[in-house]
């Protein structure tokens, strides 16, 4: 089945389907992006030189500063967030809700040549306990999170907007040649 565009309909499924996928991944970025988490967004500016870390987060951030230097750059890249019940089985029976708000940053640091990736996690339970995580990732692996979604859709935009013989065949179809 063809539309009026000459376009097949497993193309316009491609299309709906990678654009939808590209939302899975990039609206939560953008979200964190518009509406940032101010202890994160606290604990990077810590990580530079002369920041004042929230109490939570001393630890972790010294730690890091300590072993990289102080942060000279950093670019949001990802954000992840997780939520997890844990039931007490002995004694009240009572369940604790964790969240995890993770921000991921390609970061700048002082003793290092190149950039590299980094997570500052939060965790909050119900009773208002935070505690910090400021880790390394792989760059492959997040590549390898980003790039079929980023593929996808390049591949369908092709097939969806570039031009197509059947489409050239239509177009050559009204004219005749002298």
């Amino acid at each position: 089945m063809n539309l009026k565009f000459g376009r097949p309909m497993y193309v316009i499924v491609l299309f709906v389907v990678s654009s939808i996928y590209m939302g899975v991944f990039f609206l939560p970025l953008l979200y964190s992006l518009v509406f940032p988490n101010a202890d994160i967004e606290q604990v990077a500016e810590a990580l530079k030189e002369g920041g004042i870390a929230p109490m939570d987060a001393d630890t972790a951030v010294e730690q890091a500063k300590a072993a990289l230097g102080p942060l000279t750059k950093a670019v949001q890249i990802g954000w992840g967030y997780d939520a997890s019940k844990q039931y007490h089985l002995a004694g009240s029976h009572e369940r604790t809700t964790t969240t995890a708000t993770s921000y991921i940053y390609l970061a700048w640091f002082a003793k290092l040549p190149k950039p590299i990736v980094i997570v500052i996690a939060l965790y909050e339970n119900d009773a208002g306990q935070k505690a910090y995580r400021i880790s390394q990732v792989s760059g492959m692996l997040l590549a390898r999170q980003l790039v079929p979604p980023l593929l996808l859709f390049a591949v369908s935009v092709f097939l969806m907007f570039g031009k197509s013989k059947a489409s050239k065949d239509y177009q050559d179809a009204g004219r005749t040649k002298p």
